[in-house]
């Protein structure tokens, strides 16, 4: 049997045919188109789906997206960091190829794929976190997929981490991890930081000047030994997302946490480092074990696939929903 998993991000959209065991067929990586109507999004879609399966079976689509969703309406009412901001997802692709389709959260759809095919497989207390250009999170609790009234219960990245600060999520909230630490915001972040600071520091001297710099170019400054890159990552970002990860482990209790996302997974040792030395200062319960994911970038397809191979319990309500619109 053959699925196709559909990742929805706020840059790219990666389409990938999966085995009924998890392994990639065959991928492609698109861009987000970056105008259009609510149709747009789901169009282009189904236009590369055709592509590549070239007339291939498929016996269902999974699709992980970014949120906030709306579940009974299949689609994407409000996305903080996407071009378009308003997208349907599930009607237009259901319509074309007349197959089961099933929405989550793109972390939710990643955190099955890792329970059914991945270093989760058999942990019944699970969570995934994705550290992109926002931070999502999908979690099992005792066996059971998270979804919420709408499927946004596991949207850790709107924890508010920082009550006094004033710096402003793409969601409009204040404080919250996503806008402390996600690779979209971190360039504003670290303007904020060197506030009332100086430092001996080409990335320092480009940003007194208004210049932009990007979140990869901290990063890449950071292993050159950048004295505000250094400062930044090593006693600010990392701090941020150590308070993050101990209030997911304090509400969720999972036995394993999963990271993934291209800021982590091209800064594994920095991370694992970074995360360990403040996180015992915030968590309360025993402390998860943290470890990457080993599917890469393919975690996106294999986890959305995976929703289709083996619809979670707490989204079977939904794929009925999802016919009617074939009526």
């Amino acid at each position: 049997m053959v699925y196709v998993g559909v990742d929805v991000g706020a840059t790219y959209i990666r389409i990938g045919l999966i085995r009924e065991d998890g392994s990639v067929i065959n991928k492609v990586k698109i861009r987000q188109p970056v105008s259009g109507d609510e149709n747009t999004v789901a169009n282009v879609i189904i236009k590369s789906i055709k592509e590549l399966t070239n007339g291939i079976h498929i016996d269902g689509i999974g699709i992980g997206s970014i949120g906030p969703l709306d579940l009974s309406k299949g689609i994407v009412p409000w996305a903080p960091n996407a071009p378009i901001k308003r997208f349907k997802l599930v009607e237009p692709i259901i319509r074309e190829f007349k197959v089961t389709v099933i929405l989550g959260n793109d972390a939710m759809a990643a955190v099955w794929g890792e329970y059914l095919f991945g270093i989760g497989k058999g942990i019944n207390n699970l969570v995934y976190i994705t550290f992109s250009t926002g931070i999502g999170a999908g979690v099992i609790v005792d066996g059971h997929l998270l979804v919420g009234k709408d499927g946004n219960a596991h949207e850790v990245g709107h924890i508010v981490i920082d009550i006094n600060s004033r710096i402003q999520c793409g969601c409009g909230g204040y404080g919250h991890w996503e806008g402390l630490g996600s690779g979209a915001n971190i360039p504003r972040v670290i303007n904020e930081f060197i506030k009332n600071k100086s430092y001996k520091s080409r990335i320092y001297e480009k940003l007194v000047r208004g210049e932009h710099v990007s979140t990869e170019e901290i990063f890449q400054a950071y292993y050159d030994g950048d004295e505000l890159a250094r400062d930044f990552i090593d006693n600010y970002l990392m701090r941020v997302h150590a308070v993050g990860l101990a209030n997911v482990m304090n509400a969720y209790d999972p036995e394993l946490i999963v990271l993934g996302g291209s800021m982590a997974l091209n800064n594994v040792d920095l991370f694992r480092i970074g995360i360990e030395k403040y996180l015992r200062e915030y968590v309360a319960v025993k402390p998860a074990r943290i470890d990457f994911t080993k599917f890469g970038d393919d975690i996106g397809i294999i986890g959305a696939a995976a929703l289709a191979i083996k619809v979670p319990e707490s989204l079977r309500m939904y794929v009925r929903h999802y016919e009617e619109f074939l009526s």
